[in-house]
């Protein structure tokens, strides 16, 4: 997944506003269905995106049916659309909907809205009960809403600061309180990129291995205000990490009620906390111009990324395998070309930012590509990179490939079967792969040849596709629940149930 996509994403933390799964089956459910429900908080004339899950370790089939009954809420009501699901109605205390379960489903997501009446008081409260049925079972779920007091943090989007291999980058977070009233106290949420990661060791900040960071902020921030970090925050940058990558660390700013009601989702047992020892962080002005809950507003203003651009001279030097095959007309050949990665930085995951693919591969004359590597999508001059819904898709004589992160020494294999349409001697494709600052442009192209007439002149495709383990996995897993449902509440519930999502 391209970062930018993931920085959107991450973004609907915030413009989700606050939720936690809020309760277990009910004892009347059955042992493999479980509703999961997300709190919110909702501000007078405002709305919240919410989300409802229901998942089975054993696989969801047939019809999911949900009813959500809104009749207990004060202050607030609900609503249901353009949520891919087949509602009765859009509004009203009692909603139906229902929905087939996706093949090979173990989870599926209800997103609605809740909206806060005019006439809400901050601090009233109402809940949302779910009754789910799928596959004979029966399960419930209820969640509570929360009517908070409006306020709007907003930052700069992209905070760009350098660093070199090994060493430390710092960066500062600027934040203002754009809203009407006084926010009584601020949480900073920080998932940094395993390269660069949170290196600080500050009072009031906690770290939670290398998965993220956070800052609680005791000073009220006035309506109308700057405000500056005290210090900056330090990111230790890998040694491995390659000049000119860019690294991402995803930052976002909550009201304490927000942070309050998604903790939960996010520190759990499986992750050990590291407090800091140092004085504390705190939020200074900048010179510009009885609590209850508040809930932001406006969520995609409070979102940042801090982007730290290695510099430097350490290059990776990614050298492309080539393949050969041979069989008659009709037949059908697997190629295995690849990409190793020769040092001595590694190929960050991020690669796949650039606007075009950074491997690509051209299928040989006389032959079609009746089967594609999953991790290649049809790419022709001018088309978007990446169309994520094509990765896979036979039929094409040229596709762009993602770029998995490598470190020296590492290869990662490209699967192809390809139909002999008819037999052309020496047919060659190729692949090729193109890194900004590769120091070595002799063998960023390798020949994919079937019915070669020189025996010896293939690579066979290079040692074999590497698993994908480590950070690389949990950066992709995490990726691929935000892609589920309403996005940010697939990553929330995968946090808390690590159980496999197929949408």
């Amino acid at each position: 997944m391209p970062m930018v996509t993931a920085r959107r994403l991450f973004a609907g933390l915030a413009v989700a506003g606050a939720f936690v799964a809020a309760t277990a089956p009910a004892a009347h459910a059955a042992p493999n269905l479980r509703v999961e429900a997300m709190g919110t908080l909702v501000a007078p004339d405002s709305s919240s995106p919410a989300y409802m899950f229901v998942g089975s370790d054993e696989g969801l089939t047939g019809t999911v049916t949900v009813t959500v009954d809104s009749s207990a809420l004060d202050g607030a009501y609900v609503s249901v659309e353009n949520s891919g699901w087949r509602c009765d109605t859009t509004t009203g205390a009692l909603i139906h909907c229902e929905l087939p379960a996706g093949e090979d489903s173990y989870g599926e997501i209800l997103d609605y809205q809740v909206h806060g009446k005019g006439d809400a008081k901050p601090g009233d409260e109402g809940s949302i009960t779910f009754t789910v049925e799928a596959g004979g079972a029966k399960a419930f779920g209820k969640t509570v809403v929360t009517v908070a007091e409006p306020s709007d943090l907003a930052v700069a989007e992209t905070v760009t600061v350098p660093g070199l291999p090994g060493g430390v980058a710092h960066a500062n977070q600027p934040l203002a309180n754009i809203g009407q009233s006084t926010v009584e106290g601020t949480v900073l949420l920080l998932q940094p990129e395993y390269r660069t990661l949170y290196d600080g060791n500050f009072e009031n900040c906690t770290s939670y291995a290398e998965y993220f960071a956070v800052c609680t902020f005791d000073e009220p921030l006035a309506p109308g205000t700057n405000y500056r970090l005290s210090e900056d925050l330090p990111f230790r940058v890998d040694k491995a990490a390659r000049t000119g990558a860019v690294f991402h660390s995803f930052a976002v700013w909550l009201t304490e009620a927000e942070w309050a009601l998604i903790e939960d989702a996010w520190i759990t047992d499986d992750v050990d906390p590291k407090p800091g020892t140092g004085d504390p962080l705190r939020l200074e002005k900048v010179a510009n111009s009885q609590r209850v809950p508040q809930v932001d507003v406006d969520g995609y203003n409070n979102f940042s990324s801090i982007d730290i651009k290695v510099g430097g001279d350490n290059r990776a030097d990614l050298a492309a395998v080539g393949a050969t095959a041979a069989g008659a007309a009709g037949a059908t050949v697997a190629v295995q070309p690849s990409v190793k990665n020769l040092g001595p930085a590694a190929l960050e995951l991020l690669a796949n930012e650039h606007i075009d693919p950074v491997i690509r591969i051209t299928i040989p004359e006389g032959t079609t590509a009746v089967e594609a590597s999953g991790d290649c999508a049809p790419y022709g001059a001018g088309d978007e990179w990446l169309d994520w819904e094509k990765l896979g898709t036979p039929g094409a004589k040229e596709y762009g490939c993602l770029a998995y992160e490598l470190n020296p020494g590492d290869t990662w294999q490209y699967f192809f079967t390809l139909k002999i349409d008819k037999v052309v001697p020496d047919a060659t494709g190729a692949i090729t792969v193109k890194v900004d600052g590769d120091p070595n442009a002799a063998n960023d192209t390798a020949a994919i040849v079937v019915n070669g007439t020189d025996a010896g002149g293939g690579t066979g495709g290079g040692d074999g596709g590497l698993p994908v383990t480590g950070p690389q996995a949990t950066l992709i897993a995490s990726l691929g629940a935000l892609l589920v449902g309403g996005g940010v509440a697939g990553f929330v519930l995968f946090r808390r149930r690590r159980m496999r999502f197929i949408a």
